[in-house]
């Protein structure tokens, strides 16, 4: 793995546009990559002077910015967006890599000139093309000063020791600003997403719980419409009885307890609905299983009652449990 004081040395001389072109998603991957042995010379805005300042700091050849990549700008660059004819999409807001835009969904958008870095990357996004690269601030890209090259070996020399200029330090001052506002972006993206991913995980665990409760009702739902089933036979057995002056004797015993098993059946089922622990410890609840029910309906259906032609058919036998 390369030395993590190596990759903050190389990316101490990278301009921090941020700008991609070297192929990778900032000065600092494009700084790490050098440590791990990648070409020092695909740094386009940086230039030469970044290239040879990067072969004194490796000590190695200095080499020509590998015309693939680019060409390095004569002047600083900056972002202008024709403020008339911005729609307010926000999509230049999103590609900035150093947040130097500031606006609002179907608000004018406006770009800090101080801030950008002329990386270009909001030109492309803008569906209306409102975005134009003019020159900026009369500030280098780089600060680096030429260094004397060894003709024989290809080393860079470095230059005698003088005071840095006005435009130096303004210069390296840009970079370390856009090197701050580039981390805390990336580390605000990083906050969305854990956000994002955070309330994600909460739906889909409280979609699985949703499902097991449902999963969980299933019995105390089928308990409850058994328990009232057999209440309403039995009510409607004893109101046949009662009609023909029978006698209702084992039916008025039994009709309490099937009452009580109802109720309590319909709680617990409301309770577990509720989120509650449902009350269960009752002697008189219980969950009928289907083979119960076939057997406590078998009689019934076993024992039909005969009656004579045009009179009201109404059940009055089979054993009441």
């Amino acid at each position: 793995m390369p030395d993590a004081k190596l990759i903050r040395l190389i990316d101490a001389l990278l301009p921090q546009t941020q700008c991609g072109q070297c192929g990778h998603p900032g000065c600092q991957p494009y700084a790490e990559a050098i440590a791990a042995g990648e070409a020092i010379n695909h740094c386009v805005p940086g230039g030469q002077t970044t290239i040879d300042a990067l072969a004194g700091l490796l000590d190695k050849p200095t080499l020509a910015l590998d015309p693939e990549y680019g060409v390095s700008p004569t002047h600083r660059l900056v972002a202008y967006i024709r403020e008339a004819e911005c729609i307010g999409c926000t999509k230049c807001i999103q590609a900035c890599p150093v947040d130097a835009i500031v606006g609002a969904a179907k608000l004018m958008h406006t770009v800090m000139i101080d801030e950008c870095t002329g990386c270009d990357l909001c030109v492309a996004p803008c569906p209306v093309d409102c975005i134009d690269m003019v020159p900026g601030p009369d500030i280098p890209v780089t600060w680096h000063r030429p260094g004397l090259i060894d003709p024989a070996s290809g080393h860079v020399q470095p230059s005698p020791p003088a005071p840095a200029s006005a435009l130096e330090e303004a210069s390296r001052e840009r970079a370390d600003r856009a090197r701050s506002r580039f981390l805390a972006h990336k580390a605000r993206l990083a906050a969305i997403e854990a956000d994002r991913a955070a309330r994600r995980d909460a739906r889909q665990q409280a979609a699985g719980t949703t499902a097991t409760s449902a999963a969980d009702l299933g019995p105390l739902m089928i308990a409850a419409a058994m328990a009232r089933s057999q209440l309403k036979k039995v009510e409607k057995q004893l109101a046949a009885l009662q009609a023909r002056a029978a006698d209702t004797t084992e039916l008025d015993a039994a009709l309490p307890g099937l009452r009580a098993t109802a109720s309590q059946a319909q709680t617990a089922l409301e309770q577990a609905q509720r989120g509650e622990a449902p009350d269960t410890t009752s002697p008189s609840f219980s969950t009928p299983t289907e083979p119960e029910a076939q057997q406590e309906t078998a009689p019934e259906a076993a024992a039909p009652v005969k009656t004579g032609p045009g009179s009201k058919r109404v059940r009055t036998t089979g054993d009441i449990r």
